[in-house]
């Protein structure tokens, strides 16, 4: 059941069983308070009626947002053409080289680098965003859960690199693209396991801004 079926479903419980229980509390007191008891019961139910509103608007404007950028992922082309640039560097044999050279500020300017840094961008911008509830996280996840984990996989030699000069660099990419593999429980070999669990510790010290510029 999704969080909006979720509280649909506590909402429409409550008010049934709010009006319900009030009016027979209020019989229960003295008749003088009466009419203060009836007051008091409908602030309450006015005011619940307001957070549902609030909350049904918040995640109207969350469910907008992410078919948004779901459509502008869809639609855009550079972003496609730079997912297929993405796809020859990783599937080369000289994969974690490659992304060493090019992580280098030398090669800032390579089509290549310009390919990486639009994806990993978009990403981060989308995990950002997530972050603060602006994204329907669930939605995304369902959606994209194998390309974001495989790009954080597998362009990790270039975050690393990119984050000795930058600590916050895709930090927030990477602490998503780490939560959607512990939740896909996505552990095929023993390589994998090894490989996220050095992630999370240098995202632990990316976080706590602890991180050594010379570690590798």
């Amino acid at each position: 059941m999704s969080k909006r079926d979720s509280m649909k479903s506590i909402f429409i419980l409550w008010f049934i069983v709010a009006p319900v229980a009030g009016i027979y509390f209020i019989s229960k007191m003295d008749p003088k308070l009466f009419p203060s008891g009836a007051v008091l019961l409908s602030a309450l139910l006015a005011l619940s009626a307001a957070l549902a509103g609030m909350f049904y608007q918040r995640q109207t404007a969350k469910e907008k947002n992410t078919l948004d950028f779901q459509q502008k992922l869809k639609d855009d082309k550079d972003y496609l053409a730079h997912v297929v640039v993405l796809g020859g560097i990783i599937h080369s044999l000289e994969r974690k080289q490659t992304l060493l050279e090019l992580a280098k500020p030398e090669n800032s300017n390579d089509p290549r680098v310009m390919s990486i840094r639009y994806v990993l961008n978009t990403w981060e911008q989308a995990a950002n965003a997530i972050k603060h509830k602006l994204y329907d996280e669930d939605f995304l996840y369902s959606s994209h859960k194998s390309s974001v984990i495989d790009l954080s996989l597998h362009l990790r030699p270039f975050i690393r690199a990119r984050q000795k000069k930058n600590i916050s660099l895709y930090s927030d990419f990477s602490l998503l693209a780490l939560k959607w593999t512990i939740k896909r429980d996505s552990f095929e070999s023993q390589q994998t396991k090894k490989e996220l669990k050095r992630i999370f510790k240098q995202l632990d010290k990316v976080k706590s801004g602890k991180i050594n510029p010379t570690q590798k």
